[in-house]
């Protein structure tokens, strides 16, 4: 597998990477969240501007993005806004959807952004493509809170991020058995035989807690955990999950 450099982490080589979201609503909390998200020392993390009360308004989020990016200083960042179709805290329009990521991409204050692989197929392709020739890197994302579709469908929508060009492919489902659980895990161990590029699946909450758990096993490359809030269900803490992680990789070894 190639890995994703970024800032000396490796995505997709050794144990998996540790990510811890920020879902603050206000100016004043996202500060305080990133502060102390920085003292946890995670590998990277993810901006939520969807979380954000103005998160919409670009002008407004690139500001909070320096802030952001100046508070963390070396820390690898990743840009997400997560639409309500896939979850995420506020509806937005596609056009606005574009504009918000590049111009995210042009500050050069983000390392990675997420892109809503699904949201505008016409779209999508392309818009990976700008965003790559800004100098940040595109993890394609596909998120099912209400479902874990079959190993087939589950495949074929990684397959379809990889030819649309996407750097990292981030699958999410919902179980609703632990046969659901272990058609996510098979499908992330088909998709790492048919691609080079990183993988990052989960299988969230209570049922689906151990995909986060054996990404190394699995083929995911990096794991989302909570610092002050989880950002979806079944985020463990992220010391815990530090903990764990390394437990399981030195039985790896």
């Amino acid at each position: 597998m190639k890995t994703v450099e970024i800032k000396g982490i490796k995505i997709g080589e050794g144990i998996p990477k540790i990510c811890i979201p920020l879902t603050g609503k206000t100016r004043e909390e996202i500060i305080k969240e990133a502060e102390t998200v920085k003292n946890m020392e995670p590998d990277f993390v993810e901006w939520r501007a969807d979380c954000y009360e103005e998160g919409k308004n670009s002008e407004n989020s690139l500001e909070m993005l320096k802030t952001i990016h100046c508070v963390l200083d070396k820390i690898p960042l990743l840009f997400t806004f997560r639409t309500d179709k896939e979850g995420g805290s506020q509806s937005i329009t596609c056009e606005d959807y574009v504009n918000l990521l590049e111009n995210a991409a042009k500050t050069g204050f983000v390392d990675l952004i997420d892109v809503e692989a699904f949201f505008d197929t016409d779209r999508t392709e392309s818009l990976m493509k700008r965003l790559k020739e800004c100098g940040v890197y595109v993890a394609a994302s596909n998120h099912h809170f209400d479902r874990t579709p079959s190993i087939e469908e589950m495949v074929k929508r990684m397959e379809t991020m990889d030819r649309f060009g996407a750097d990292i492919l981030k699958l999410a489902v919902m179980p609703k058995s632990d046969e659901d659980l272990m058609s996510l895990l098979t499908a992330t161990v088909m998709m790492k035989r048919r691609t080079e590029k990183p993988v990052i699946t989960m299988s969230m909450g209570k049922t689906g807690v151990l995909s986060r758990l054996c990404g190394e096993a699995s083929g995911s490359a990096v794991t989302f955990a909570a610092g002050i809030k989880a950002s979806a269900p079944g985020q463990i803490p992220a010391e815990r999950m530090r903990r764990t992680l390394q437990l399981l990789h030195e039985s790896f070894t």
